[in-house]
C-alpha cells in the first residue's frame, strides 16, 4: 500500500496510536482493537481508563477512514479470589470461593451471576459516553469450545512456554506442568490436577471433592488456559492490533512482556500495538482503587457529577502514561471552568498567530471527547451552557427546581435554542447532584421555608426598611437597577454594606453569607424574597 500520509492536524496521543497501528497492521481490514477485564468486583473509574483509552484510539482510526473493530472481553471465567469488604451476603460469596466468577450466584439477586451483575451495571454506564464495543463473554467463550485449537497448541508447546514464564520466576515450574487452569465439573472449584492425553482429551482431578472428569477440548467445558498464555491465545484467534494495558502488566517480565514472546513461536500471531496507561486515583485515597477494598467509585458515579463529554474529556485530556486524580470537592467548579475555557479554545478560528497550535490541540481533544463523533470547522459555534458556578447558585434559589433554574436563563436569553436546552438539563442535573452530594457546607444553601422570629433592631432595621421599600416600589427591578440602590442603601448610617448584608443573608437563606445579593434577590423575585425581609421589621 506504500506509506500512507497523515493529516498533521491529527496531533493527539490517540492519533499517533493509531499512526503506529497503521503502520504496523496496513493491510489488516478491519483494525482490532481490544480491552477487557475480570469482573470479580465492581468495575471502578479506574479500570474505565483502559475502555477510554481504547475508544479514543479506535475513534481516532475512523477519523483516518479505517474500519475498526473494538472488543472488550469479560474474562467471568476467572476464578473468584476474594470477597469484596462492602459486598452484601458475604457468607454466601464466601461459600463460593475458588469458582469461576460466572458461576458465582448474584448477592444481588437481579441477574443470573455475580458477573452478569457487574457486567451488565459497566455496560450500561458506557451508553451515555458513546462508547459501544462489542461485548465478549469469555466463560462462554471457553465452554462452547471455541479455543479447543489454542488450547491444544499451548499443550504441545508446553516446554517453551514454561521457558518462556520460568525466566522471570524464582521457583521454576515442574517439569510436568500443563499451560492449563479450570474448574471442577463437580465442585466448581478451581483445586484441579491436570493431564492430557496428547490428542483433544484433559482429564481433570479435583483435590478439593475427589471427583474426576474429562474434557473434550472440541466441545468445550470447565477448561481454560492461565492469563500468560490466554492473552497472547486470544490476540492470534481475534487478530488484535492494538491493545493498552495497565503499568502493573507494562513492567519487564509482566503479563504483556511474556505474552510478546509467546504469541509468535506458539500462535504464529504478533503483538499488538501496545500503550501502558497509569492509575486512576480518587483525590484523598491513596494508592491504587481495588474493588476487592469497596467503596469504590465507579462510571455511573462520575456521571452524576460529570457531564458524559466532560467525564470523555478528563481523560482525553491526559495523557495515558501520566497519572491523575478524580476529585468531587471543589475542584469539581475548576474542572467545569477548565473544560468550558478548553472549549471555547476549541471554536476560536486560527488567525495566523502562534495561538494556532495551541487552538488546533485543544480542538482535537475536544472532538474526542464529543459523544457523538464530530469535526469542529472554523466558523462553528458551541452550543452555549451556563458556567457552573453561577448556575449551582441559581439552582439552590430555586431548591433544585431544573425547570424554573431554565426559565430563568431563557428569561435573560441566555439558552434560546433546543440544543441549548438539552445541554443546560444535562449539566444543571450534575451540578445538583454535586451539590447534594459533595458541595462542602459552607458552599450549600437554601430559601428559608419559614420567616425568621427574629427582628431587626437600630441602624440595621433602617436599612433594612429601604431595601422593602424599594423592592415593594419596583417589584420587578432589574439586577444592575438593584446594584446601583445597594451601593447607598446605607447612606447616612454608621454601617457600611459589609455590616448590614449579614442581616439580609440570615433574613433570606439563615446564613450570615450567600451568593450576591443582587442576583439572589433579583432571581428569587420581590414576591418570594419580601415576606423573608419583612420578617426582619416585626
Amino acid at each position: 500500500m506504500g506509506t500512507r500520509q497523515f493529516d498533521p492536524y491529527f496531533s493527539h496521543w490517540a492519533d499517533i496510536a493509531a499512526r503506529r497501528v497503521l503502520d504496523a497492521h496496513p493491510d489488516t481490514d478491519p483494525i482490532v482493537v481490544a480491552a477487557g477485564i475480570t469482573p470479580s468486583g465492581v468495575v471502578h473509574i479506574g479500570n474505565f481508563r483502559e475502555v477510554m483509552t481504547v475508544d479514543l484510539v479506535a475513534r481516532a482510526l475512523r477519523d483516518q477512514g479505517v474500519p475498526v473493530r473494538f472488543i472488550y472481553s469479560w474474562d467471568d471465567f476467572d476464578v473468584f479470589r476474594k470477597v469484596p469488604a462492602d459486598a452484601p451476603q458475604k457468607k454466601m460469596l464466601e461459600e463460593n470461593l475458588r469458582r469461576s466468577v460466572a458461576d458465582v450466584p448474584d448477592p444481588y439477586g437481579r441477574t443470573d451471576s455475580y458477573a452478569s451483575h457487574h457486567i451488565e451495571r459497566f455496560e450500561a454506564s458506557l451508553v451515555p459516553l458513546g462508547i459501544e464495543p462489542e461485548f465478549i463473554r469469555q466463560s462462554r467463550r471457553y465452554r462452547a469450545g471455541h479455543y479447543a485449537h489454542g488450547i491444544r497448541r499451548a499443550l504441545e508447546k508446553a516446554d517453551l512456554i514454561r521457558s518462556v514464564l520460568d525466566q522471570y520466576r524464582k521457583e521454576p515450574l515442574p517439569g510436568d506442568w500443563l499451560p492449563l487452569a479450570g474448574f471442577c465439573g463437580a465442585c466448581g472449584r478451581d483445586e484441579v490436577d491436570f493431564s492430557w492425553d496428547g490428542e483433544w482429551s484433559v482429564t481433570l482431578s479435583c483435590r478439593d471433592c475427589g471427583e474426576t472428569t474429562a474434557v473434550d477440548l472440541r466441545e468445550g467445558g470447565d477448561v481454560k488456559l492461565p492469563w500468560r498464555i490466554d492473552w497472547p491465545m486470544r490476540w492470534a484467534f481475534e487478530g488484535v492490533c492494538f491493545e493498552p494495558g495497565g503499568k502493573d502488566h507494562s513492567s519487564a517480565g509482566g503479563s504483556f512482556d511474556t505474552a510478546k514472546q509467546i504469541v509468535g513461536p506458539v500462535y504464529g500471531g504478533v503483538a499488538p500495538e501496545y500503550v501502558a496507561y497509569d492509575f486512576v486515583r480518587l483525590k484523598g485515597l491513596g494508592g491504587k482503587i481495588s474493588s476487592s477494598s469497596g467503596g469504590v467509585v465507579t462510571v455511573a458515579d462520575c456521571l452524576r457529577v460529570y457531564e458524559p463529554e466532560m467525564l470523555r474529556w478528563i481523560f482525553a485530556s491526559q495523557r495515558p502514561n501520566s497519572e491523575f486524580q478524580i476529585s468531587f470537592d471543589l475542584d469539581v467548579i475548576k474542572l467545569y471552568e477548565d473544560y468550558d475555557r478548553a472549549v471555547a479554545l476549541a471554536y476560536q478560528p486560527d488567525d495566523g498567530s502562534r495561538k494556532d497550535k495551541k487552538r488546533q490541540i485543544v480542538r482535537r481533544t475536544i472532538e474526542l471527547s464529543s459523544v457523538v463523533p464530530k469535526r469542529i470547522e472554523a466558523g462553528d459555534r458551541p452550543t452555549r451552557v451556563p458556567s457552573f458556578r453561577p448556575l449551582s447558585m441559581i439552582l439552590q434559589i430555586h431548591d433544585g427546581d431544573v425547570e424554573r433554574a431554565l426559565a430563568h436563563y431563557e428569561s435573560r436569553g441566555e439558552v434560546e435554542t433546543p440544543a441549548e436546552r438539552e445541554r443546560f438539563r444535562v449539566r444543571a442535573r450534575c451540578v445538583w447532584n454535586w451539590i447534594l452530594d459533595f458541595a462542602p457546607e459552607e458552599f450549600r444553601y437554601r430559601i428559608r421555608s419559614t420567616p425568621s422570629p427574629k427582628p431587626l433592631e437600630g441602624e440595621a432595621r433602617a436599612v433594612l426598611e429601604r431595601l422593602v421599600g424599594i423592592l415593594e416600589e419596583n417589584p420587578e427591578i432589574t439586577e444592575s437597577e438593584l446594584i446601583s440602590h445597594l451601593k447607598t442603601l446605607c447612606d447616612d448610617t454608621d454601617l457600611t454594606p459589609r455590616d448590614f448584608y449579614p442581616f439580609a443573608y440570615d433574613l433570606l437563606i439563615a446564613r450570615p453569607k450567600g451568593p450576591k445579593l443582587s442576583t439572589l434577590l433579583t432571581t428569587m423575585g420581590a414576591e418570594r424574597a419580601l415576606p423573608l425581609l419583612r420578617a426582619g421589621l416585626g
